[in-house]
């Protein structure tokens, strides 16, 4: 199921507020190789295996990372019906 109630990133480069947002709206998304002004988004899934990252300067960063938040985003904020 694609998640479309949680926050995306513009298309190409994105700042660390941007980032941030979509920090804190998913489990398995972290700021890593952090070099103060530039730094990588990185999407992991649940057994901590890389499935995608970018630098946030890059062009199509955003677009790119979008495809997979979509796809394997995990929200932080999931519930479950019974």
């Amino acid at each position: 199921m694609h998640n479309t109630d949680s926050p995306l990133l513009p298309e190409g480069p994105f700042t660390r507020r941007q980032a941030g947002v979509v920090v804190a709206a998913y489990q398995n998304v972290t700021i890593e190789d952090d070099q103060g002004t530039h730094f990588r988004l990185v999407i992991r899934d649940h057994e901590g295996q890389l499935i995608w990252r970018a630098w946030n300067f890059e062009a199509e960063a955003g677009e790119w990372l979008n495809r997979y938040l979509l796809s394997h985003g995990i929200p932080k904020n999931t519930f479950t019906r019974d």
